[in-house]
């Protein structure tokens, strides 16, 4: 978290849409999916897809391709995306409760105000929607569905600085705290999420750019905390946005390099790293 990523990122490039999976704007995250692979559950898949002024909610069978259920919202609304390799989220641990989110941009630039909905995708209904002044995109959810993590804009002109956030469901605030690294005095990061993996309760992003020392952000989304993780690169690699966070049965990080080379092993508990090629 301690690390500033300096990128300037174009929507496209390989501590942030079009139809299709696509980015909605540089930044720590990509923001939303319409179309294409969506997000899965078993043997379903939800998708949205543009409809005119609205956006459709299509729940698809996963097998054979069968529409199941579908429902429009007014406006522009898509699966959240939480890194450039791909990863959607925003299904709720009850399994039947989607969050969608709106693109980060609107207009010529930052929102001033952002909405995230969240869907009853059994019944197909509206919940409740969610809104904030200023720009933010979905980070995270905790295990037991209380907290949502976000993502918060803290510059009109570097949509790559940002703060992490957590909001409480349950009762319908922002909390005052800014999720951060107790060990360092820092809240403010720059970057971009390149990769993500999930275990435990926790969510590890690997930041990386062209400019700066990649890390791993270490997300304790059951206990609104965080550990950043210095890699021992000097630059990013020149590669870096086909590398992948992977975590294994032995309690281990691992980035693999765009040939499955293991690069990088962290120990998950004491979040050190064990082992790393110097210049990937």
């Amino acid at each position: 978290m301690r690390r500033r990523i300096l990128l300037g990122l174009a929507v496209g490039v390989g501590c942030l849409a079009a139809v299709a999976t696509a980015a909605s704007g540089a930044g720590p995250g990509p923001g939303i999916s319409q179309g294409w692979d969506g997000l899965t559950r078993g043997n379903e898949r939800y998708v949205t897809v543009p409809a005119g002024a609205a956006t459709a909610l299509e729940v698809i069978k996963r097998d054979g391709g069968r529409v199941l259920r579908f429902m429009n919202i007014k406006g522009t609304w898509g699966i959240p995306l939480v890194a450039y390799d791909g990863t959607a989220s925003g299904l709720l641990p009850d399994g039947r409760t989607l969050l969608l989110a709106q693109p980060l941009y609107a207009g010529q630039g930052l929102r001033k105000h952002t909405s995230f909905t969240l869907i009853d995708v059994r019944k197909m209904k509206r919940l409740k929607t969610i809104g904030l002044d200023g720009a933010y995109s979905f980070d995270a959810l905790s295990p037991n569905g209380r907290y949502l993590y976000l993502i918060q804009y803290v510059s009109s002109e570097d949509p790559t600085v940002y703060r992490v956030r957590a909001y409480d469901l349950k009762s319908g605030r922002l909390l005052l705290k800014i999720v951060s690294d107790k060990r360092s005095w820092e809240t403010t990061m720059q970057g971009v999420a390149i990769t993500r993996a999930t275990s435990g309760g926790w969510a590890y992003t690997l930041y990386g750019a062209s400019q700066a020392r990649p890390f791993i952000h270490a997300l304790d989304t059951a206990h609104v905390s965080a550990v950043c993780i210095d890699l021992p690169w000097k630059t990013s690699p020149d590669h870096i946005f086909d590398y992948r966070l992977r975590t294994d049965g032995d309690g281990h990080l691992i980035v693999r390099g765009p040939q499955g080379r293991a690069l990088i092993v962290v120990d998950r508990r004491s979040f050190r790293v064990l082992s790393a090629v110097r210049n990937p």
